[in-house]
């Protein structure tokens, strides 16, 4: 890829399902390179933070770096022209809840890709943790089932694979989350109308014909405020 031209996949269609895996030209040292899954983010192993060229060429702007703590002492921030974000999960995550991870981690993705920032979301190897955050990212952003948000993953880096005891487990039980999170979101944009409606019967009992564009009810915001969260940084 050059620094001009980032060729970026086209982004999954909400709700889409099944999405259907198509198994891309792969070899074996495809795991060590990045690749772009949706616009602005890609996926790849830690060892690309210490590839400038890797980094300029993609316009890399941010490193979301997944870790446990067994991890802290080799994943750590480089002098590397990109700001480093980290997410310092539990080594087991069969014993915890993983799910407030994925929140934190979707808020902050979600701030940057707003701002049409290229960020690399990597951890150790770039299969098993990276890629269970990045799929969390599409379930949240896109509302894809957990397999189709996988199956997404894989046509574009085929070797990512969440643990099947560990993060697999953890998207399957965040599934329900999101869908719940989506109809609460419908039901508040449904209300959001419906005063919008009353206040605008309102006004025209009012104001009667004066009434001009500037009155006329808005759209309800889907958009969501994105809450900030503390990581830590380095530049």
């Amino acid at each position: 890829m050059s620094g001009d031209t980032v060729h970026w996949p086209r982004p999954p269609t909400f709700g889409e399902t099944p999405i259907r895996l198509c198994v891309p030209i792969w070899t074996h040292e495809d795991r060590y390179a990045g690749q772009p899954i949706i616009p602005h983010l890609l996926l790849g192993p830690y060892h690309l933070v210490r590839k400038r060229e890797f980094l300029e060429q993609n316009r890399i702007e941010h490193i979301l770096c997944i870790r446990d703590p067994s991890e802290l002492r080799f994943l750590r921030a480089t002098d590397a022209t990109a700001a480093f974000t980290f997410m310092d999960v539990p080594a087991d995550v069969t014993k915890v809840s993983i799910i407030p991870y994925f929140v934190q981690a979707n808020q902050w993705l979600a701030q940057v890709i707003a701002r049409e920032q290229n960020v690399l979301v990597c951890c150790s190897d770039g299969i098993d943790k990276s890629s269970a955050f990045v799929a969390a990212y599409l379930m949240s952003t896109y509302g894809l089932k957990a397999l189709d948000a996988m199956t997404f993953i894989l046509n574009q880096r085929y070797c990512a694979t969440p643990s099947a005891n560990g993060y697999r487990i953890k998207l399957a039980e965040y599934e329900p989350i999101c869908a719940a999170q989506r109809s609460a979101a419908c039901k508040e944009d449904g209300a959001d109308g419906l005063k919008n409606s009353r206040k605008r019967v309102d006004e025209e009992e009012a104001g009667g014909d004066e009434m001009n564009s500037e009155n006329s009810p808005q759209n309800g915001n889907s958009g969501r405020k994105v809450a900030s969260f503390s990581y830590k940084r380095a530049r």
